[in-house]
């Protein structure tokens, strides 16, 4: 890339800010080091004689069985942490070296410290309050920049709170709980001076969250009201109208709920509960989106940046709402998600999650895809046709992960539907995105940032309804030979096999579906290579098959693409 396209990436990537985020993207260059001297005065400060006893953890999201197990505690016993399926031992040193950017991230929200407070607490076997103990003295005496980075702060405040709470009687009154406070003070008055703006969306939020947290624990009341203002303000532009978080990730939803669910336990704890009945609004909004976005996959749908390791799951978070807002009907406006560009389209045991949506908020793209008119389709609450997930934010496969070839989409040549770059950027993007739904019918279209003009229906066959029929149009923006891919990637488990002019999807020997190809066309079928990389969760990565289906055009070209799902179970030698 030459100068003049570099400094072309970044004007369209700068053009979509806010003001606010581009004054403060230039003093974080120009002031780098104010923000250490700020960091050591803040080091100096005290923290306050008394703080409220606040009431943070949550036992239906804390004391999950399927959380907690993210966290093995026989290894944390010989000091070695596993983050996102990687694990490395901890000693002196809180920045593992060989580690990836956002592994030590991770370390540093200190979460791994509440499976030993919750066994300690359910126990009483003194080991695991030792071993807590001990990570948390060390910890106390590290310097790691990443450990006073303000998302870090911000993850790790509630967590602290949390694994206090749980050890409370034996903590009492000593030396170490004197030292927690003064830090968590300390990192909450650092905070306010260093909040994301640069960024906004879901760091702002976390910051918001952490400083309305820290200032009730603190009791200071000037700066809860504030806070809790702009806390309200980020929920009403953050959370759309159907109920959905704006950067369009189920993840990231989920993360968002779990915020406002301890904001609440916070407020109720403190008798701060009018302001806490403010949220229950937006805690049902979010609920209700989150259910019925994921009901018939019972997992983590893989659009924009998503994992099913990263927050919390769907059934414990309802079960939270559900003990939090018991008065309450947890009814979302819409039965479609159209705000969101969301549809879904389900027959019998089948479940299909169409995306014809935004990228995110026009100020903040870096957890979006490259996923317009993708979409995910699981049989009995199994997955079939899968995106390829997200895995991780550094590394070789980041890129991949955000590209257009990773998910069930389609594209002209190489080009991609927005300009994606970096680990987190987005310059120029998909515009004129429109998504319908009717008559048993999805539709969706857009243009990409080229120019390119895709549209794509799906329904079911009214002759044969275990038939689903997936008609793209594709327009070049210009008048050249191109070659039109369509990608179909099956969920680990699953492989292609040839069947006359046929493909089967098999499952063992089981014949799980099979596709009609367009007319026309050429496929490919890929067993091996960057396109088969999966990562349901963060940091563990599994092999798929992925089917491409090729056809050469100028101008315009229409695919009619049909797959046939099987009911029953014979094999393919029974064909």
């Amino acid at each position: 890339m030459n100068g003049i396209e570099k400094t072309w990436l970044y004007w369209n990537t700068v053009k979509n800010l806010k003001p606010v985020q581009i004054r403060h993207q230039i003093e974080n260059r120009i002031c780098r080091g104010r923000r250490r001297k700020y960091l050591d005065s803040v080091k100096a400060l005290q923290g306050p004689k008394n703080w409220s006893e606040m009431n943070l953890l949550i036992p239906e999201l804390d004391c999950d069985p399927d959380y907690l197990q993210r966290f093995p505690k026989d290894k944390l016993l010989c000091n070695e942490v596993e983050l996102l399926h990687e694990s490395h031992r901890i000693e002196k040193e809180w920045r593992v070296l060989n580690a990836s950017h956002l592994w030590n991230y991770n370390l540093h929200y200190l979460e791994f410290l509440i499976p030993l407070a919750v066994k300690y607490s359910d126990t009483g076997e003194e080991a695991y309050f030792l071993k807590w103990k001990e990570f948390m003295e060390g910890w106390l005496k590290q310097s790691s920049n990443d450990s006073f980075e303000p998302y870090t702060i911000s993850m790790r405040i509630p967590n602290l709170l949390i694994c206090m709470e749980l050890l409370r009687e034996k903590l009492r009154n000593t030396k170490l709980e004197l030292e927690m406070m003064t830090s968590l003070y300390q990192q909450y008055k650092y905070l306010i001076g260093m909040q994301e703006k640069a960024l906004l969306a879901n760091h702002y939020f976390e910051n918001l969250k952490a400083v309305v947290i820290s200032s009730l624990l603190f009791q200071e009341t000037d700066i809860y009201h504030k806070y809790f203002d702009l806390l309200l303000k980020e929920i009403e532009e953050q959370i759309l109208s159907d109920g959905l978080h704006f950067e369009r990730s189920l993840m990231y939803h989920k993360i968002i709920l779990e915020d406002i669910l301890r904001v609440h336990a916070a407020l109720n704890s403190t008798g701060h509960r009018a302001d806490a009945e403010k949220l229950v609004p937006a805690i049902l909004m979010m609920a209700s989106a989150m259910r019925k976005l994921e009901e018939g996959f019972e997992r983590t749908p893989l659009f924009n940046d998503a994992g099913n390791n990263v927050s919390k799951n769907r059934d414990a978070l309802l079960q939270a709402v559900t003990r939090y807002c018991t008065n309450s009907a947890a009814v979302c406006p819409y039965e479609g998600f159209e705000v969101s560009g969301y549809y879904k389209l389900v027959h019998g045991d089948t479940t299909l999650l169409f995306d014809c949506g935004e990228i995110g908020p026009s100020y903040m793209g870096g957890h979006a895809h490259n996923d317009c008119l993708s979409f995910e389709l699981s049989v009995c609450g199994k997955p079939l046709f899968v995106n390829s997930g997200t895995g991780q934010y550094q590394g070789g496969l980041r890129s991949f992960f955000r590209s257009t070839a990773a998910h069930n989409t389609v594209m002209i040549d190489d080009r991609e539907q927005s300009e994606l770059w970096g680990e987190h950027r987005a310059a120029r993007r998909i515009r004129k995105v429109k998504g319908e739904a009717g008559g048993g019918m999805l539709t969706g279209r857009f243009q990409s940032f080229r120019g390119d003009f895709f549209r794509r229906s799906l329904r079911w066959k009214k002759e044969n309804e275990n038939v689903l029929v997936i008609r793209d149009d594709i327009g070049a923006c210009d008048k050249e030979r191109h070659m039109a891919r369509v990608f179909l990637h099956l969920a680990p488990g699953y492989c292609y096999k040839r069947d006359g002019k046929k493909i089967a999807v098999l499952e063992g020997e089981a014949v799980r579906a099979v596709i009609k190809l367009p007319a026309k066309c050429d496929y490919l079928i890929h067993k091996e290579g960057m396109m088969t990389n999966y990562a349901e969760d963060f940091g563990e990565y599994q092999k798929k098959e992925v089917l491409e289906i090729r056809a050469q055009f100028e101008g315009r070209v229409q695919l009619k693409l049909e797959i046939e799902i099987e009911i029953s179970l014979h094999t393919f030698a029974d064909r």
